[in-house]
């Protein structure tokens, strides 16, 4: 296994709760875009980890997921993801949650994730989830056009 990837298991492990890793090469530039258009932060402030050879994802069993991707020399970039079930016109309405660079070090590293990333991550998905059924609520209980009622046939 690649020393990245060491790395990024070594990250879940050390993180709260269980999370599972699941590696990433792309032999292509163009094979990234698939997971880079998950990332979940504001458009101004759009990191950006395409063009790197090697990334993981981190994966929760509530949907939570962060990519990491190599960055410059001895950093990574780990960046929040859209959890599936999200869609963007609800996601892009909130305040997207950080991004942030780290060292190589897989405790440094966790240290970063857990006290700057995963707490606004965890409210701003927790938001999102609740917009998302607010909408779904909404569309179920609008209300239809009425009909004019059906004129009466008199009788004689």
């Amino acid at each position: 296994m690649h020393p990245f990837h060491l790395f990024a298991v070594a990250v879940a492990h050390r993180l709260p709760g269980t999370w599972t890793t699941i590696r990433h090469r792309y032999p292509r530039p163009a094979d990234q875009s698939v997971d880079l258009c998950r990332i979940w932060t504001p458009s101004e402030d759009r990191p950006s980890p395409a063009g790197r050879e090697r990334a993981a994802t981190l994966r929760r069993a509530d949907g939570l997921a962060l990519y990491l991707a190599e960055h410059r020399q001895r950093r990574v970039l780990i960046c929040p993801v859209v959890p599936l079930g999200l869609h963007e016109d609800i996601t892009d309405r909130l305040r997207a949650p950080p991004s942030v660079a780290a060292p190589l070090d897989p405790a440094r590293a966790a240290w970063r994730i857990t006290d700057r990333v995963l707490p606004r991550y965890t409210a701003a998905v927790s938001d999102a989830r609740a917009a998302a059924r607010a909408l779904t609520f909404q569309r179920a209980h609008r209300s239809l056009p009425r009909r004019a009622p059906a004129p009466h046939a008199r009788t004689r």
